[in-house]
């Protein structure tokens, strides 16, 4: 058995947001066919994920906002719910097989099955709010996750690592200023949530990186700033909102990252197993990347690095 679980599931595919929306089908199949095609499948256990529990939802979102969103699914069409987000006939089951990815990484983690996980999911979570969606996302999976963790398991340091070129913004709504939640985030100033006019809550940690950022300087975030305040907060999980829209190939930012940068991501997430003694594991959350082809280059040579750096 591999030490490392990858999750997917059927309804990722349906669920859409129309046919010009970047957020689409495609990426999930052009993640796939190239870890098949690489040899990345052989080293990872592929996982069907259950759908997220009520009181897992509850502990991240308003109830009246879970209300709201099992209210407004369509029976058939799309039904806008904010400017950049809509839900078509399979979103909210999609979501809630989303965030049942993250929390059953985190069980396969913390029950010791595995070491690491990559959840490949659609819709995204990071800027779900506690109380509203946006930029694609509705349920916040890495948030849920991590409560979950805190919650059925008692733990007491959680960090979340988010390297989206994108702001985790519904991340730090839903878990800033807790002591037992660690976040750093990097990702491009001036772009979309507009994290630049925000102040970091004191559980954070943000990095923003000016346009035309080459990947040095987020390879040396991870070993100069991340890893030290990792390793000072000792985390007994780590969860990754990984998102892959920092690349060079994409038209919706401008940083500079390519293949290498999120290898070494990677290579340097799972290194911590090993170099915090109290840390159990890494659970990756797939979260931003719309040129598929770029996506799917950057997401395989980050998930073989996971899966095979001890």
């Amino acid at each position: 058995m591999a030490d490392t679980a990858f999750y997917t599931h059927g309804l990722f595919f349906k669920h859409k947001m129309g046919s010009n929306n970047p957020e689409c089908p495609k990426r999930l199949e052009k993640i796939e066919e190239l870890m098949l095609a690489a040899g990345t499948s052989q080293f990872v256990d592929q996982k069907t994920p259950p759908m997220v529990a009520v009181t897992d939802m509850l502990a991240a979102h308003d109830a009246d906002y879970i209300s709201y969103l099992s209210h407004n699914s369509p029976k058939e069409g799309l039904n806008t719910i904010s400017v950049d987000t809509a839900m078509n006939p399979y979103t909210w089951e999609a979501a809630q097989y989303a965030a049942g990815a993250a929390c059953a990484g985190v069980d396969d983690v913390l029950s010791g099955q595995y070491k690491k996980v990559f959840c490949a999911v659609r819709p995204p979570g990071h800027h779900a709010h506690r109380d509203h969606s946006g930029g694609f996302c509705f349920l916040n999976n890495v948030a849920i996750g991590t409560l979950h963790a805190i919650g059925v398991y008692g733990l007491k340091r959680v960090a979340v690592v988010d390297f989206d070129v994108h702001h985790g913004d519904g991340t730090s709504n839903i878990l800033g200023g807790r002591d037992d939640v660690l976040i750093l985030d990097g990702f491009q100033e001036a772009l979309f949530p507009y994290a630049h006019i925000h102040h970091a809550p004191p559980n954070a940690i943000y990095t923003p990186f000016p346009e035309g950022t080459e990947g040095i300087a987020l390879r040396r975030t991870m070993d100069e700033v991340w890893m030290p305040k990792l390793k000072e907060y000792r985390p007994e999980l780590i969860m990754v909102s990984a998102g892959f829209d920092a690349h060079r190939e994409e038209d919706q930012a401008q940083l500079l990252m390519v293949e290498r940068d999120y290898a070494f991501l990677g290579r340097r997430l799972a290194s911590c197993k090993s170099e915090i003694p109290e840390c159990r594991g890494v659970v990756a959350v797939l979260e931003g990347g719309y040129n598929t082809s770029s996506l799917a280059r950057s997401c395989a040579a980050f998930i073989h690095q996971l899966a095979c750096t001890d």
